[in-house]
């Protein structure tokens, strides 16, 4: 009898145990599944936008070397958020870097095939048009504030710096601010001297923007000052490895932060 009891309770341990196990299998192929189901779901410009804005690229200061980088990235290391990029990287993008990367670079480093096209576009969510309209003794500037789809944005107020281009600490430098009308434009006025050149700069709703006159300056405000910078404001980006030539294009979009300056970036992948 004893013997009989033995057996029926090993069959019974036996039993949990490859019904336990069955469970935890079936749960891991779920959990497998389902991820894999989330991950064909998301789209592929989705990902691969993410990871080209999240992640800093390797090395990770790889925007002030001369050598092409071994992944890329655009991601600052230093910054305390999500959606910040590095300058340095930023500018590499462009054919005006002595260090240009060629897209076809680029598309390797993210690991497509050649198959694959795609259409990086970088441009600022608040473009700032300046139209220089100095008359005799006075600098005056008309300054036309639209966003990125081109409408032109009303009640924006501009600050306008007008400062001397070497930056002497012993040059004063002049301030004055004026808002935009309901056809998103306004008008600046300096007295005219020589050596000094405009700095606009906006924060509408967080949304900053700047642009200098004339342009291509290496010039930021931080804080209530204005100081220097390596690169020049960045006015647009167009990176692709080629033109539209497909029916089937994913197409994603975000919000960053170049440089203290709020930029909108789309990416376009076709194949």
């Amino acid at each position: 009898m004893h013997v009989n009891y033995e057996y029926v309770m090993a069959g019974i341990i036996l039993l949990l145990i490859f019904s336990i196990t069955g469970a935890n299998i079936m749960s891991v192929i779920t959990h497998r599944l389902s991820r894999m189901e989330q991950e064909t779901e998301y789209p592929l410009a989705e990902r691969l936008l993410d990871i080209i804005l999240l992640s800093p690229g390797y090395p990770p200061d790889w925007g002030v070397r001369s050598e092409d980088p071994l992944a890329f990235g655009l991601a600052s290391t230093n910054a305390l958020k999500d959606y910040v990029l590095d300058i340095s990287k930023v500018y590499r993008l462009t054919e005006s870097s002595p260090h240009h990367i060629p897209p076809g670079i680029a598309r390797e480093l993210m690991g497509l095939s050649s198959r694959y096209n795609f259409n990086l576009t970088i441009v600022p969510v608040l473009r700032i048009e300046i139209v220089n309209k100095t008359v005799n003794a006075n600098s005056t500037y008309e300054i036309t504030v639209t966003n990125y789809k081109g409408f032109r944005v009303p009640n924006v107020n501009v600050m306008a710096y007008y400062v001397n281009r070497s930056l002497s600490p012993t040059s004063p430098i002049f301030l004055q601010s004026n808002t935009t009308s309901t056809y998103g434009n306004c008008t600046i006025t300096f007295g005219l001297i020589p050596n000094y050149v405009l700095l606009i700069y906006i924060n509408h709703l967080e949304v900053k923007a700047a642009k200098s006159y004339p342009p291509g300056l290496g010039l930021r405000v931080e804080g209530n000052c204005i100081i220097e910078s390596d690169y020049p404001i960045i006015d647009s980006i167009t990176y692709a490895t080629g033109v539209y030539s497909s029916a089937y294009i994913e197409t994603a979009f975000r919000y960053v932060e170049i440089d203290g300056i709020t930029y909108y970036v789309r990416l376009d992948i076709w194949w």
